[in-house]
């Protein structure tokens, strides 16, 4: 069953937003998000980054920084400063911590791409359909749902090489922001997700009473 977001309500016909020379990593800092594989490309592919998310219980940057050393206690902390934060510079790759409401709106759909470096089978997607009705490109290792909310090559890009999402990233202009809106708004709506449960509970319903 899809999922469905409010942003997808009416996609196809927001107006087209000038985009950033950056892309954006929405979610928790976590080894399963490849938050570390994300900042290490950047650096080394040469493009901008955007971390947005929380670390552990820790929500702003100068959070964490004034937990000290007893935070490194949780297994996201440690994550984030032995694997992350070596390749955060302020310029090329910025944390900036959790981004809600509006905030986050503007950054995902200002973005060149959102980017997914999954190193998990993620079964969720939110984001993902999310960044689609902002109209904003899919850049993913093809794994969990990724698959399943992107059609490749028209709203993203996705891969199986960690080492290919640089180059994908630099692809991201290939994809419309157009197709990107359409497809949610096609897809991902509540309207959608509420009709197709309808449907699923119906195939139940008569399956039920043929069995009876």
């Amino acid at each position: 069953m899809h999922l469905a977001t409010p942003l997808a309500d009416g996609a196809d016909r927001r107006a087209p937003v000038a985009k950033g020379d950056y892309a954006v990593v929405l979610g928790r800092i976590n080894p399963g998000k490849g938050q570390d594989l994300a900042a290490r490309l950047a650096q080394q592919t040469g493009f901008d980054l955007v971390l947005a998310g929380p670390v552990g219980p820790y929500h702003r940057p100068e959070d964490l920084a004034a937990a000290g050393p007893a935070a490194a206690q949780n297994p996201d902390v440690r994550f984030w400063r032995e694997q992350v934060a070596p390749h955060v510079d302020g310029r090329r790759v910025r944390w900036v911590g959790t981004v809600t409401g509006s905030d986050r709106d503007d950054l995902v759909a200002g973005a060149r791409a959102a980017l997914f470096p999954l190193r998990w089978e993620e079964p969720g997607g939110t984001a993902v359909v999310e960044s689609l009705a902002l109209g904003t490109p899919v850049i993913g290792i093809a794994r969990g749902c990724l698959p399943e909310l992107i059609e490749h090559g028209r709203t993203g890009l996705l891969t199986t090489d960690e080492e290919e999402l640089g180059e994908l990233v630099a692809a991201a202009g290939t994809v419309a922001e157009g197709a990107c809106r359409e497809e949610a708004a096609r897809r991902f709506t509540p309207a959608v997700m509420a009709a197709a449960y309808a449907g699923l509970y119906e195939k139940v319903r008569n399956g039920a009473a043929v069995a009876v």
